[in-house]
């Protein structure tokens, strides 16, 4: 066998070179060079794609030398040319760079003209070199002529144009780093990997040590790379296993076993400002990765978290495409300021960040902070937890790329039950009889005609004689909703060397929604590269850029169109005989029901299709970091981050709307713009070391970060007709701009220490400046600490067979909240116009009194959880144990009559969350065919404990539905009367206490202070939107590359608030009716079900009050996800062009379980409370749509939310 000692480049060399079978040689530049090169090009290559008018140029340019060039006799470096040479020929030219660098050459030496080979000699021969061909595509350069012969090719091409300054001499030569393997006559070696139970393992990394060439085991766990030669080392890694590197010999097939590590304690997860091990963890933390959402069909990934981790409950209040869902990480800690969590996208902290902005795929791992001493690093921000975002970069290895389709239909499977036309014409006519009866009982009769009443209690001619012409009528919900498509595009290309990672994506996402009209269409693109430039200094940028373009309606609620579309009356047709779509189009036969005041339609059409509408929204997130390795073990990172948001907002309402409206309305054009831009720069410091069995982590920052907010609109009307939709064609009526900004100064500080890797130990301290706070309290510091004990490694626990891993962990910490308007602590003014003499001249008032000593609510929390692995890692359990209290909650005081202003904002208010929350993992069946199910349950229990100097209630009213904070409740208690059924006959009305107006077939309002009257103090708590505990079980079986799971989700316990009750749930100026009511009191005889009253125009006896019969049980349980995919075999793919190849079926919000009256006990059309709007429209007061509440105070009520649709996909993923 022919030796293997590495090659010396000294004499013999070309006999040497023959005798070998593999080559090592290095590149021509050092490898870092090369690989930054390599990136640099496949950046090129996507700004050619971009920009066709460059690809045209580089085209154009890169012919070697045009006649005209070659007229130029200026001297180019040898090393130029050859480099021009690879990029013509396409083939790899390797050669020492000492050997070509001195050398410089004419350009009309070389041609396209002439074949590579020719080319080469006519280069090469006159510095006294030589060139080897390889193989097909690679040829190395050599020294080999003497001086003589170098004298004589010069004479043989004198126009060369040598000039070199240098003798070079073999010597001059050094020996070839070993960094790039190239085989003549590779061999090929294959095998199998299993777990230490004989269990296959997929996905394991296999790498040729020393070189980027590497593979992955497929489903079968098998694998098959090619070999330098039998001195090859390959290397096996795998998550949660321990690394082992095997020589090759002269083996062709493996058997590797896989042990696990039980000191990597799983997965390392990203952390605040770092990683650590889960061994390590001593906090809250949960880690979700890519795989458990790689398949859910959502635009905003944290809807893919819902019901998998515990503790933090997120909730989908609306279903249309890229409405963000309210997320409450255990609990609410605050009644004023905002309650949102902090999100964190690969290391930029960024308040009420949008999430659609990030393309799920893009995405590798979501961690989320619960706990104080996790989330105290962020400082001022984490009291509402923290959502660490991170996304993927490539891995060493060949560029692997990945194209993905899905396609999919959406559709509302569960509609609200409204009366058809026969039900709504009869309850209309009750209606009417029965409130003409009241006017006047000894004289009005229900059988009186139109004649002799007045124009408010007339019924149509033809609801009395002929009613059966409308038949069923017009269900409205089946107008507005309609099943969706969807498609969805991926590519990626991420690979890289030991130096140098990229990833590369881009995706769009094209949905029309289930809401007539309405669409959402994502661009997404990413750039994320990290190389490292030497020993020293690292370099790295992430780039996310998306545009969004979409339409939306029917989320706000009461006047928007799912909400007006229920309410509509159903004898109305989609269509009139004209073509247009409303009754009060002048020359239609259904104009004639224009004179009763009390018809009613919001035809869907005249908001979908009637107002023209489209937001365009552009982001940019971008961040570029620099790490500096000082020396072994202390390492200095900088960044600088930006993230742009623009949108803009148009709207056309096309005249008179179809005469669908319950209005007719003038043409009007309405045109929003917003603009918000991020900055932060963050700088830290990391040491780490080890002293025996001691192992220290220090970490020291420093960090700035601003945000300035704009925003404007102008509205116009007059248009002369519908032909131009701009502003500039009507005349400007009105219009408005704000600005805000708002910095933040930081300093933050943590130390990690374990003892032989069983006790840690982390402190951590923050101190944050805030431009929103107090002159007095600005800074605020944030300390934590927490420990954990691995007791399974202790002496006691080894002859505890069953139990693999167990870990006790504490934790205690503080964190804030800073989610307050911009200038909360300052004195504003608002416009005002005061009159002077006769004329009314503009001015400004005080707003608002000045709060220098305004800080930042404060959460501390104490924590104590453990973590258990048994039955050879078969069952692993997670349990938690949480309190914490909120000091200086934010509350809006009165203050003396005497300052001029009613109340001032505070920091006076206390809170407290308490909770459990469980996490179940078991691994039931595992083999070919396996089996593992995914259990968590949470309970939180909410309480108010300080309200201000008196603990007076707080309470808060929005369209009639009132909500109670006390002292010893949960925040926002729903409050109202009790209704205890309906009145039978006039003898139960005299034998209860009863308001003056109620009659028989009226609600029994509960008396419930006993006084003997109903009045405003019979008002009591009716429930309260949390629930008592959340639940989520997934179940996954696999077998023979199949993977099915499913998941089911509940929250049990907390009631929600159906708004619309009042337009629908009683008399309402004539509004469609829930089809319940149709079994109402109509008389002592027909007492009707006992719990809907009588229909009437007057409302007597508290119908029209907030009762007991607006809340309803929350309480679902949903079968939330149903997942099938399919890998064809390796057997299959070895004979295909793509390294593996799956598809999958996917279906979310499959089944609900509810006995809500309204779409889902999810909805709700109050957002939490957010302070961060401006770009959006928001004016940071964080009210609600009445202006008098915060706006999470109402979050739980449902004024008629947009559905959450069943989705289908089907896709197909290819990886090459």
């Amino acid at each position: 066998m022919e030796s293997n000692a590495p090659l010396s480049f000294g004499e013999g060399l070309g006999v040497r070179l023959k005798r070998q079978t593999i080559f090592q040689i290095k590149y021509t530049m050092k490898k870092r060079i090369l690989k930054t090169a390599q990136v640099s090009l496949v950046v090129t290559l996507l700004l050619l794609a971009k920009y066709p008018c460059w690809s045209q140029a580089y085209a154009s340019s890169k012919q070697i030398r045009t006649q005209s060039e070659a007229q130029s006799e200026s001297n180019i470096k040898l090393k130029d040319a050859i480099q021009q040479l690879k990029n013509h020929y396409g083939v790899e030219i390797m050669y020492e760079l000492k050997t070509v660098e001195r050398f410089s050459v004419k350009p009309s030496v070389y041609s396209t003209e002439k074949n590579l080979q020719q080319n080469l000699e006519r280069l090469l021969s006159p510095f006294g070199l030589t060139y080897k061909k390889i193989n097909k595509t690679s040829y190395m350069i050599l020294e080999e002529k003497s001086g003589k012969e170098r004298a004589e090719s010069n004479a043989r091409f004198p126009e060369n144009g040598i000039t070199s300054n240098t003798k070079t001499t073999n010597a001059d030569l050094q020996t070839v780093e070993k960094t790039t393997v190239f085989a003549i006559n590779e061999q090929s070696v294959s095998g199998k990997i299993t777990d230490d139970k004989g269990n296959v393992l997929a996905g394991v990394n296999i790498t040729i040590k020393g070189t980027s060439r590497g593979t992955n085991s497929d489903e079968n766990g098998l694998f098959k790379i090619a070999v330098p030669d039998e001195n090859a080392v390959l290397v096996f890694s795998y998550v949660g296993y321990g690394k082992q590197e095997i020589t090759v010999g002269k083996r062709t097939s493996f058997t590797v076993s896989m042990i696990i590590d039980q000191k990597s304690l799983d997965e390392v997860i990203v952390v605040g400002y770092g990683t650590q091990s889960k061994r390590a963890v001593s906090g809250a933390v949960s880690s979700v990765n890519f795989k458990q959402f790689q398949d859910r069909s959502f635009s905003n990934v944290t809807q893919a978290l819902s019901g998998q981790i515990a503790g933090v409950n997120i909730s989908q209040a609306q279903g249309a495409p890229g409405v963000s869902p309210i997320i409450r990480i255990r609990g609410v800690s605050s009644i004023t300021a905002g309650t949102n969590p902090l999100f964190v996208v690969d290391g930029v902290p960024l308040e009420n960040f949008n999430l659609n902005m990030v393309n799920p795929q893009d995405i590798e791992s979501v961690e989320v902070l619960k706990d104080a001493s996790s989330a105290a690093i962020y400082g001022s921000r984490g009291a509402n937890g923290v959502i660490l975002v991170t996304t993927k970069l490539g891995k060493v290895g060949k560029t692997t790329f990945n194209i993905g389709y899905e396609s999919g239909i959406q559709s509302v499977e569960r509609r609200v039950k409204m009366m058809d036309a026969q039900q709504w014409i009869d309850y209309y006519i009750d209606a009417h009889n029965n409130a003409w009866v009241d006017l006047n009982p000894t004289k009005n009769k229900a059988s009186d005609p139109n004649s002799i009443r007045t124009s408010t209690y007339r019924i149509p001619d033809d609801f009395l004689t002929n009613p059966q012409q409308f038949g069923k009528g017009t269900d409205w919900q089946d107008v507005m909703f309609r099943v969706a498509p969807s498609q969805n595009f991926q590519l990626s290309a991420s690979g890289g060397s030991e130096k140098t990672q990229f990833m590369f994506s881009a995706s769009y996402l094209n949905q029309q929604a289930v809401l007539d009209e309405n669409y959402y269409k994502r661009l997404s693109i990413r750039s994320n590269i990290k190389h490292q430039l030497s020993e020293q200094f690292t370099i790295g940028l992430n780039l996310g850029v998306t545009s969004i373009f979409d339409r939306t309606d029917g989320t706000q609620g009461k006047s928007d169109v799912v909400s007006l579309g229920l309410q509509s009356d159903p004898i109305f047709p989609i269509y009139n005989e004209n073509g247009n779509i409303g009754y009060r189009d002048p020359n239609s036969v259904w104009n004639k029901y224009v004179a009763y005041n009390d018809l009613n339609l919001w035809h869907p059409y005249s908001l979908t299709r009637y107002i023209h509408k489209e937001n365009k929204t552009f982001n940019t997130l971008g961040t570029a970091f620099l790490e500096y390795r000082i020396l072994d073990g202390l390492k200095l990172r900088t960044s600088i981050n930006a993230n742009l948001y623009n949108t803009r907002y148009n709207s056309y309402r096309v005249n008179k709307q179809g005469y669908g409206y319950s209005g007719v309305l003038a043409a009007e054009g309405y045109s929003t713009s917003g603009y918000t831009f991020n900055w932060l720069n963050e700088n830290t410091l990391n040491y780490e070391k080890s002293f025996g069995d001691h192992n220290l982590s220090i970490l020291l920052g420093y960090s700035a970060q601003s945000q300035r907010n704009e925003f404007a609109t102008l509205t116009s009307g007059n248009f002369p007709n519908d032909l131009v939709e701009t502003l500039n064609a009507g005349v400007v009526s009105s219009g408005f701009t704000n600005a805000s900004e708002w910095s933040m100064l930081s300093y933050l500080g943590r130390t990690q220490y374990n003892f032989k890797n069983k006790y840690f130990l982390t402190a951590a301290i923050r101190r944050d400046g805030s431009s929103r706070f107090g002159s007095n309290t600005r800074w605020g510091y944030f300390p934590s600490v927490s420990g954990a004990w691995m007791i399974s490694d202790e002496n006691f626990m080894q002859n505890v067979k069953p139990v693999n891993s167990l870990k006790f962990r504490v934790s205690y910490g503080m964190a804030g909240n800073n989610q307050i308007p911009n200038y909360g602590s300052k004195s504003l003014l608002n416009s005002s116009n005061y009159a002077t003499g006769t004329t009314l001249a503009p001015g400004l008032t005080i707003a608002n009194i000045a709060n220098t000593d305004l800080k930042w609510e404060r959460t501390t929390q104490f924590n104590v959880g453990i973590d258990l692995k048994a039955l050879d890692n078969r069952i692993g359990l997670s349990a938690e144990y949480y309190n914490s209290t909120t000091n200086d909650m934010l509350l809006n005081v009165p203050v003396p009559d005497i300052t001029g202003f009613a109340t001032q904002l505070t920091n006076i208010g206390k809170m407290e969350n308490t909770g459990i929350e469980l996490n179940l993992n078991t691994q039931n069946v595992r083999g070919k065919f396996n089996w593992s199910t995914d259990f968590n349950f949470s309970m939180n229990r909410n309480k108010v404990l300080q309200l201000g100097q008196s603990n007076a209630p707080i309470t808060y009213t929005d369209f009639v539905v009132t909500v109670k904070t006390e002292v010893g409740q949960p925040i926002s208690n729903f409050y109202g009367y009790v209704v205890d059924g309906v009145f039978k006959n006039q003898a139960a009305v005299d034998a209860y206490p009863h308001y003056t107006t109620t009659k028989a077939g009226d609600p029994i309002i509960r008396d419930v202070n006993g006084d003997g009257k109903i009045t405003v103090d019979d008002r009591t708590t009716l429930g309260n939107y949390q629930p008592d505990f959340m639940a989520g079980l997934t179940n996954t079986f696999s077998y023979k590359g199949i993977d099915l799971s499913f998941m089911l989700q509940g929250t049990f316990g907390g009631e929600i608030v159906n708004q619309n009750f009042r337009y629908s749930g009683f008399w309402n100026n004539g509004r469609n009716m829930y089809a319940g009511v149709a079994n109402r009191w109509r008389s002592e005889a027909n007492p009707g079900d006992g719990q809907h009253f009588r229909a009437t125009l007057g409302l007597t006896g508290f119908q029209d009050q907030f009762t007991s019969l607006w809340v309803e049980d929350a309480s679902f349980v949903r079968l939330k996800n149903i997942r099938i995919s399919y890998a064809l075999p390796a057997s299959i793919m070895r004979h295909l062009p793509i390294k593996t190849a799956r598809f999958y079926v996917n279906a979310e919000n499959v089944f609900l379980w509810s006995n809500y009256t309204n779409y889902d006990p999810e909805n709700t059309t109050y957002s939490a409370s957010s302070f961060s709007g401006e770009a959006n429209g928001n004016t940071s007061n964080g009210l609600n749509a009445s202006g008098n509440a915060p706006n999470g105070a109402f979050v739980g009520v449902d004024y008629g939310s947009y559905p959450i649709p069943r989705v289908i996909t089907i896709g197909a993923k290819f990886d090459f």
